[in-house]
């Protein structure tokens, strides 16, 4: 029998994955848009809204937390 592993677990995997990846806290839109495999910033921009995500303003970018990002990728995908 296949166990699943607690929601947290994967939650911190993946925002291992992502840190290790872009080696950054904090991802700007075209790092986003990798990560929700689309091929465009606008489609990832609309993922962010209809997801509800908080972007950061720094400066005159905004960016998004990478803790953030792997809650709701994780859930996004079902992976709890």
């Amino acid at each position: 029998m296949e166990t699943q592993t607690p929601m947290w677990r994967d939650v911190s995997a993946k925002k291992k994955d992502m840190f290790n990846r872009h080696g950054v806290a904090m991802l700007n839109l075209k790092q986003v848009a990798q990560e929700f495999g689309c091929k465009d910033e606008r489609t990832a921009k609309k993922e962010l809204e209809a997801l509800a995500v908080p972007g950061i303003s720094v400066g005159r970018r905004v960016l998004y937390e990478v803790d953030v990002l792997a809650k709701v990728l994780v859930a996004r995908r079902g992976m709890n």
